[in-house]
Parts: structure tokens; C-alpha cells; sequence
């Protein structure tokens, strides 16, 4: 496939990354999948574009980011509310937009929310280590996908989706997410705790007070997993033989304070976990800012299951 440069980082932002849907089936390697923070939001910016779900996106942590278009094409913006503008006119979120070569796109920093995403018609064919090109920094799996982006870069794209476009109507009209799928990324979280793992090995008292406590996210919270900060559960059960990490599992450290871990969680690992969280109720999560409260619910496993299945049938991955 040939490829054209369709993008130019001017600025990089705080924190932005490249990330498809994630390497899968090397962690028994020690390689973690990656993959977008909000998988809801990421989704829906190349659902919008016509893209196949696992097209490569920019994933953009706090905002600050400036890009130069080097072509004439088309993308999409969804996640966080970062006040984009387009040549200094304001691009609306959830909905895809038109731009040419020259074109100026500026992420400010995030109203509301904590990541966002920048989805290009036939998404960006950066290089792939692992059948991903997804970045995951600590893996280090080679230049490419293990750093952020950089002041100068230049962001590839197909060549035939460029082509493709010339030959639309120029002036077609723009895509919007409906609204009854936009989430408020400023309420209250209550997380659906899927019971497995150690829960049998907590006391009914350890239970109530993870299922009972008011969270707030600490400072501690990243791509890697979420610490959380509330009343301290003791106690815990130790000499634990590790075991593989899933996505979402609630992690319980010596000092009581729930973790959950996400993307790029660490493969294995030995500290006690009450259960796993959804993949959508991950997304939700990495949208919150720290301080946010969070709670815990006990969720039915085969309600979570049937929500899953109709979300990737939805979304055709």
C-alpha cells in the first residue's frame, strides 16, 4: 500500500499517541495489547470516517496539540472536549470535518474529559511492531511505537483514501455522532464490578467496604491503571502466586487502595483483585480527571456479557 504524508506535528501536546485497536496474543511474552484509553470514543471517530475499526487514530492526553495537513482529506474528532479549531475556527466535536492542505488544527487544553481523538479516512499507516501500531512507551518495542509524538514529525496515511476522497463531492455533508451516544464525561462513575479473581477470598466486611466506599482518583493515574483514594480495606490476603493481568482488573495493594488496570497495565502480577471492570466502563474511567468520584456496583456477569456483545457488533470489531 502506498502512502502519502498527511499530517505534520507542529505540537506534539502534553502527552499524544498513535493507537489502533492494540497487539494481542503476546502477553505471555510480556508485551502489553495497548490499544485506545476510550475504546467508545476511538470507535465511534472511525465509525463516522467509514474506517474499519482498527484504523490507527491520534490519541490525545490533556490537549496542546497542534497539527499542519499536508493533504487534502477527511477526519473525525470525538472523546474530550478540547476546544478544536480549524484555522482558528471552532471544529465541533463528535462529527467529522473537511480539511486541506495547509489546513491548521489546534487542540486547548481539555474542558471536559481527559482524552481525545483524531481520525483520519483510512487511518494513519504508521510503522507496526507486533501486528499493532499502537504505542505503548515502557514495552519499547522500537522507535516507532514507543514514543509520543514529536515537534517536526510527519503522520503517514493511505494514499488510496486521499484518491478516494477527489473522487466524493467536495462539499458533503459532515457526519455527527447522535447525541443519545455522547456520554457526560462530568458525572458521577459507577463502576460494575464483575466478581472473580480473590473476591471469595475476601471477608464479607472487605466486600462492603470496596462496594460501599466513595473513590476519588488520585493523582496515580495513567494508561497503566487508575489508583484510587478512599477509606483503607485491610487486611488483605497475601503470598498470592502471579497470574495473568486482564483489562480492568481491581487490584488491591497492601495499603488498601483499590488500582485499576487498564492498556498498559503490566502483564503479570501477584497482589489480590476483587474482579474486572468492562472494556466500556474502562472507557468511561479514563475520561475522568483526577479528584473524580468513583463507585462500585456488583454487575451480572452474563447482563456485562450480552452489553459487550451488542457493543462490538455495533461497532463491527
Amino acid at each position: 500500500m502506498k502512502h502519502v504524508s498527511a499530517f505534520e506535528v507542529s505540537k506534539p501536546g502534553i502527552h499524544s499517541l498513535i493507537q489502533d485497536l492494540g497487539r494481542f496474543g503476546y502477553q505471555h511474552l510480556g508485551i502489553t495489547p495497548g490499544g485506545p484509553a476510550d475504546l467508545h470514543a476511538y470507535l465511534w471517530a472511525n465509525k463516522i470516517l467509514g474506517n474499519h475499526s482498527n484504523m490507527a487514530s491520534i490519541e490525545i492526553h490533556y490537549g496542546l496539540m497542534t497539527l499542519i495537513a499536508l493533504v487534502d482529506t477527511r477526519i473525525a474528532i470525538c472523546g474530550a472536549e478540547f476546544g478544536v479549531t480549524i484555522n482558528n475556527k471552532p471544529a465541533f466535536n463528535w462529527q467529522t470535518h473537511q480539511v486541506k492542505s495547509g489546513d491548521v488544527i489546534q487542540y486547548r487544553s481539555a474542558k471536559t474529559g481527559k482524552c481525545g481523538y483524531l481520525a483520519i479516512l483510512g487511518g494513519l499507516q504508521t510503522k507496526k511492531d507486533y501486528q499493532s501500531r499502537s504505542t505503548v512507551i515502557r514495552d519499547e518495542l522500537s522507535p516507532a511505537t514507543s514514543k509520543s509524538l514529536y515537534h517536526g514529525q510527519i503522520l503517514p496515511a493511505s494514499n488510496s483514501s486521499i484518491k478516494y476522497l477527489k473522487t466524493t463531492t467536495e462539499h458533503a455533508a459532515e457526519v455527527i455522532v447522535p447525541r443519545h451516544y455522547i456520554p457526560n464525561y462530568s458525572t458521577v462513575l459507577s463502576l460494575g464490578l464483575l466478581p472473580c479473581y480473590q473476591w471469595s477470598l475476601l471477608t464479607s466486611k472487605q466486600q462492603y467496604q470496596l462496594l460501599s466506599n466513595k473513590y476519588q482518583i488520585s493523582t496515580q493515574a495513567n494508561r497503566m491503571g487508575y489508583q484510587l483514594v478512599g477509606d483503607m480495606i485491610t487486611d488483605l490476603p497475601t503470598a498470592l502466586t502471579s497470574e495473568g493481568i486482564a483489562l480492568g482488573s481491581v487490584q488491591l495493594p497492601a495499603n488498601g487502595q483499590p488500582i485499576i488496570l487498564l492498556q498498559d497495565r503490566q502483564t503479570i502480577g501477584g497482589y489480590p483483585k476483587a474482579g474486572v471492570i468492562s472494556a466500556i466502563d474502562c472507557s468511561q474511567l479514563s475520561q475522568r480527571q483526577q479528584g473524580a468520584e468513583i463507585t462500585f456496583r456488583l454487575d451480572n456477569p452474563l447482563v456485562s456479557r450480552y452489553k459487550m456483545q451488542a457493543f462490538k457488533r455495533f461497532f463491527d470489531f
